[in-house]
C-alpha cells in the first residue's frame, strides 16, 4: 500500500457520504490539494472492507464522472457551432436596419435646415418691422415732446412769474428732458440758451431762501430746496451756497480776528513781538475752531443732505483754506526757521485732528485732500527748507568762530569747547526737517548739514593757519609744506607747555572726527526710522508709480499732506530712503567727513612744526656757511692734523631732539592721568545718579573732562618722535643739498656734523635717510681714494655721490 494513501481512522472525507458520492465543485477550486483529497477519500472506507477494493471503486467512479464531463462538453460544443450561422444572420439584419435609420435621420435634418432658412427670413422681416415700429414710436414721442416743449416755452414765463420754485424746477427739468429728445432743430434753435437762462433764474430765486434756511439751520427747508436744485440740475449751487454760508463766513470772521488783535495790541506790541511768532501762537486756537465747526457741520449735513454730505464737508473746508491761503503765507513771512516750525506744528496738529474727526463722514480720501489744501501754505516753505536750514546752521556755527589766534592754548580751548556744540547743532537739523517737512526734504537737510560741517571745519583750519602765523611757523598763509624745504621765518623755541598746548589741537581734531562719525550714524538711524514712518504714504519705486491713498483716519497726518503735495519729490525721497536702507556704504556727509580727516592732518602738521621749530632755527642757513668752501692752509712745517668736531648748530639741535622724548613722555603720562581721573569721575557720577531719588537731577562730569579723556587715548609719544626725527633729517638734508663747494676741511667738518646727527637720528628709533648717510660717507672719504671708498659702502645714493664729488672737485670715471 502507498504510505501517503494510508487512511486516517476516525475521520470522514468530504467527498463521500453513505455510498460513495462525488462533488465536482471541489476539483474546480484553485487551491485543490490532491493528497488531501485522496487521504480524505481513504478515511471514508467502511470498516471491514478492503482498502484496495474501496480505492478501485473510487477510481472507477472518478473515471465514469470524467467520461460524463467529456460527453457533456462535446454536446455543448456541437450546439454552439450550430448557433453561429443564426448569430451572423442576426448581425447582418441589425446592420441593414442601422443604415436605413441613418438615411431617415439625414432626411429629417435636411427638412429642418429648409425650415430654419424660412424661419430666419421671417425673423429678419419681423426685426425690420420692429425697427420701423420703434422709429415710428420715437417720431411720435419726439413730435409729442416738441409740442410739449413749445407749450413749455410759452408757459415758462408765467410759471416763473408765479414764484413757485417747485413748479419752476419741474418746468425746467421737463424742458431739459424735451431738448434731449428733440435734439437740434431750427424751430428750437435758441431753446438751450433759454433753458440755461431759466435755470439761472431758478437758482437766483432759490438761493436767498436756501441761504436763509442754512443760516437758520432749518434742515427740513434746506432739504426741500436741495431737491428743487437737484431736479433742475443745479446741485452745484447748493455746494457753493453751503460752503459760503455754513463754513467760510463764520470761519473767516475767526480768521480776521487775528488782525483785530494786532490793531488792539498797539504799535508797542508790534515792536516787541514778531508778527510771525504771534501768528504761530494764535494758530492752535483757530485750528480748534475749524475742527469744532467741521464736526458740527457733519451732524447738520447728515440730517439735511445725507447724499451730498461727503462732498459738502470736504468742499467747504477746501473753500475756507483757499480763502485764507494768501494771508496765511503773508502772516508767516519770516527768516526764522524755528518760527516756521512752530506755525507748522500748530497747523499740522490742529488740522490733522480736524481731518480725523470728519473722515468717517467724508471718507479718508476726501479728508486727505482737504487736509492737504489746509496745509498748502507750507508747500513754499518746504521748498525753501534747504535754504532756511543752511542759514540757521550758518548763524549757529558763526557763533563758534575761534577768536583767540595769538595763543595756542586759548585757541585750542575755544576749539575744544566748540566741537560738541557744533556737532549738536548739526544734529538738530534732522529734528527741524521732520518738524517742518515731515522728513520729505531729507535730501536738502543732508546737503545743508554737509555744507555746514565743511564750513565749520574750514573755519577751524583757517584758525590753525592764523596760529601758524602768530607762532612764526611756516605755512601761515598756505600749506605747511615749507617745513620740509627749510623755509619760513624764525620760530620760537618750544617748551613743555607750548608743546602740550599744540598737542591739544590733535585732541580737538580727534574729538571732532569721533563726534562726526557718531553724527553720521545718528543721521542714518534717523533716516531708517523715517522710512518706516513714511513708507505707507510713499509711492512704490519707479517714475510712474501712483501715490497711495489713505485707507483709514489714522493715516491723516501732516506727513501724508507733505508727501502728497509733491509726488515727484516723494518718489525721489523713496529712492533716497531705500538707498539708506540697502546700501551699507551710504555716507550722508560725503564732503564733511574727508574734510575732518584733512583737519586732523593739519593739526598734526602744526604740532610737528612746533616740535621742529628749534631744529629749524638751528639748521637755517647751514648751506651758506663759509667753512664749507675753505681750503687747507699750506705750511712749511709738518703740523699734526686733528679730527673735526660737530659744530654748535648740530649739537644744539641734537641735544634738543634727545631731550624731546622726556617731554613727550611726561605729557603722555599727564594725559593718562587726566584720562583716568575723567573715567573715575564718570564712574562716580554714574553711582551718584543711581543713588538719587526719582525727580532729582544727577550730577555728571563735565563734557570737557569726557572729551579730554576720549581725545588723549590716541596720543603716542613714540610715534611722534619718529615723525620728528624723520622731519628733522629732512630739514638738514635740504640744507646740505644746497652746499655747492666743499673744501677738504669743509668736507671733514660736514662729515663730522652728519655723523653726529645720524647717530642722533638712530638713537631716536628712526633710520637716517639714505641720502644723508651717503653725504656723511662721501664727505669723510679720502680724496685720492674717493671712488673706491664710496662704492664699497652699501645703500649709497648715486646722485649724492656725484654731487659731493662735484662739490669737492673730484673727477669720477
Amino acid at each position: 500500500a502507498r504510505p501517503w494513501l494510508t487512511p486516517e481512522r476516525g475521520t470522514s472525507g468530504p467527498c463521500f457520504a453513505g455510498a460513495m458520492s462525488f462533488n465536482p465543485a471541489e476539483f474546480s477550486d484553485a487551491n485543490f490539494d490532491v493528497k488531501a483529497w485522496v487521504n480524505s477519500a481513504c478515511a471514508g472506507c467502511p470498516r471491514g472492507e478492503s482498502m484496495e477494493k474501496y480505492l478501485s471503486e473510487v477510481e472507477m467512479k472518478l473515471q465514469l464522472v470524467a467520461e460524463d464531463i467529456s460527453l457533456a462538453l462535446e454536446e455543448q460544443s456541437v450546439a454552439g457551432l450550430q448557433r453561429i450561422p443564426r448569430a451572423v444572420a442576426e448581425i447582418d439584419r441589425v446592420e441593414l436596419e442601422s443604415k436605413n435609420l441613418q438615411t431617415r435621420i439625414a432626411g429629417i435634418l435636411k427638412r429642418l435646415d429648409e425650415a430654419e432658412t424660412g424661419s430666419r427670413a421671417s425673423v429678419n422681416l419681423l426685426r425690420d418691422i420692429d425697427a420701423v415700429k420703434g422709429r415710428m414710436e420715437l417720431t411720435r414721442d419726439t413730435l409729442a415732446e416738441a409740442a410739449g416743449l413749445a407749450e413749455l416755452m410759452r408757459s415758462a414765463d408765467d410759471v416763473f412769474a408765479g414764484g413757485n420754485v417747485r413748479s419752476m424746477a419741474d418746468i425746467v427739468a421737463s424742458m431739459r428732458r424735451s431738448l434731449k429728445v428733440v435734439g437740434s432743430v431750427p424751430e428750437f434753435e435758441d431753446a438751450p440758451e433759454r433753458v440755461e437762462a431759466l435755470e439761472h433764474r431758478l437758482e437766483q430765486a432759490v438761493k436767498p431762501e436756501l441761504v436763509k434756511s442754512l443760516a437758520n439751520e432749518n434742515a427740513f427747508r434746506a432739504s426741500e430746496l436741495r431737491n428743487v436744485l437737484d431736479v433742475s440740475g443745479r446741485i452745484t449751487a447748493l455746494i457753493h451756497a453751503y460752503a459760503e454760508v455754513r463754513v467760510v463766513e463764520p470761519l473767516k470772521r475767526e480768521w480776521d480776528a487775528f488782525d483785530k488783535g494786532a490793531s488792539t495790541a498797539g504799535p508797542a506790541a508790534a515792536t516787541t513781538t514778531s508778527e510771525a511768532l504771534r501768528f504761530a501762537e494764535w494758530l492752535p486756537g483757530y485750528c480748534e475752531k475749524v475742527a469744532s465747526r467741521l464736526r458740527r457741520e457733519v451732524s447738520f449735513c447728515q440730517s439735511a443732505f445725507p447724499r451730498e454730505c461727503e462732498e459738502l464737508i470736504a468742499t467747504a473746508w477746501v473753500k475756507i483754506s483757499e480763502a485764507t491761503r494768501k494771508e496765511f503765507s503773508e502772516r508767516m513771512v519770516s527768516q526764522r526757521l524755528d518760527w516756521f516750525i512752530a506755525a507748522h506744528r500748530a497747523a499740522g496738529d490742529g488740522f490733522s485732528a480736524a481731518a480725523k474727526s470728519v473722515a468717517e463722514a467724508t471718507g479718508p480720501e476726501r479728508a486727505a485732500y482737504a487736509l492737504r489744501a489746509a496745509l498748502a501754505p507750507f508747500d513754499a516753505v518746504r521748498d525753501r527748507y534747504g535754504e532756511l536750514e543752511a542759514r540757521a546752521l550758518a548763524e549757529d556755527l558763526a557763533k563758534l568762530e575761534v577768536r583767540r589766534c595769538d595763543d595756542v592754548e586759548a585757541a585750542a580751548g575755544e576749539m575744544s569747547a566748540s566741537v560738541p556744540v557744533a556737532v549738536e547743532s548739526l544734529g538738530r537739523a534732522m529734528e527741524r526737517c521732520v518738524a517742518l517737512t515731515a522728513g520729505t526734504q531729507a535730501s536738502a537737510m543732508l546737503k545743508a548739514v554737509d555744507d555746514g560741517l565743511v564750513r565749520y571745519v574750514d573755519s577751524l583750519t583757517a584758525a590753525v593757519k592764523r596760529l601758524r602765523k602768530s607762532q612764526g611757523l611756516p605755512g601761515g598763509d598756505a600749506a605747511s609744506g615749507a617745513r620740509v624745504r627749510g623755509e619760513g621765518s624764525g620760530g620760537r623755541v618750544p617748551g613743555k607747555e607750548s608743546i602740550q598746548s599744540a598737542l591739544q589741537l590733535t585732541a580737538v581734531a580727534h574729538a571732532l572726527t569721533v563726534r562726526v562719525k557718531d553724527l553720521e550714524r545718528s543721521l542714518i538711524a534717523s533716516l531708517k526710522e523715517l522710512r518706516g514712518a513714511l513708507l505707507p504714504a510713499l509711492p512704490e519705486p519707479g517714475p510712474a508709480s501712483e501715490m497711495p491713498q489713505p485707507a483709514a483716519a489714522e493715516a491723516l497726518t501732516p506727513a501724508l499732506a507733505a508727501v502728497h503735495a509733491n509726488p515727484d519729490g516723494a518718489r525721489r525721497l523713496r529712492a533716497l530712503l531705500d538707498r539708506v536702507q540697502q546700501d551699507v556704504r551710504f555716507g550722508p556727509l560725503a564732503r564733511g567727513v574727508p574734510r575732518c580727516a584733512d583737519f586732523e592732518d593739519c593739526a598734526r602738521d602744526f604740532v610737528l612744526d612746533v616740535l621742529l621749530s628749534k631744529v629749524r632755527a638751528e639748521f637755517r642757513g647751514v648751506a651758506r656757511r663759509a667753512e664749507w668752501s675753505t681750503s687747507a692752509e699750506s705750511s712749511d712745517f709738518d703740523l699734526p692734523t686733528f679730527s673735526a668736531y660737530p659744530q654748535g648748530y648740530v649739537t644744539t639741535a641734537g641735544e634738543y631732539l634727545l631731550s624731546l622724548p622726556q617731554h613727550l613722555e611726561s605729557i603722555a603720562d599727564a594725559a593718562e592721568e587726566e584720562r583716568a581721573a575723567a573715567a573715575a569721575a564718570a564712574a562716580a557720577g554714574e553711582v551718584g545718579r543711581m543713588g538719587l531719588e526719582e525727580g532729582e537731577p544727577a550730577k555728571s562730569p563735565t563734557a570737557a573732562d569726557a572729551e579730554a579723556a576720549a581725545a588723549t587715548e590716541h596720543f603716542d609719544s613714540g610715534e611722534w618722535m619718529t615723525r620728528v626725527a624723520e622731519a628733522a633729517a629732512g630739514l638738514l638734508l635740504a640744507e646740505v643739498r644746497g652746499i655747492t663747494t666743499l673744501g677738504e676741511p669743509g668736507a671733514a667738518q660736514l662729515a663730522a656734523d652728519l655723523e653726529y646727527f645720524n647717530n642722533i637720528i638712530s638713537a631716536l628709533f628712526s633710520e637716517p635717510p639714505s641720502a644723508l648717510r651717503t653725504y656723511a660717507v662721501c664727505a669723510a672719504a679720502a680724496r685720492d681714494s674717493y671712488a673706491i671708498s664710496v662704492r664699497d659702502a652699501e645703500g649709497m645714493d648715486e646722485d649724492v655721490i656725484r654731487a659731493v664729488a662735484k662739490a669737492r672737485g673730484i673727477k669720477l670715471n
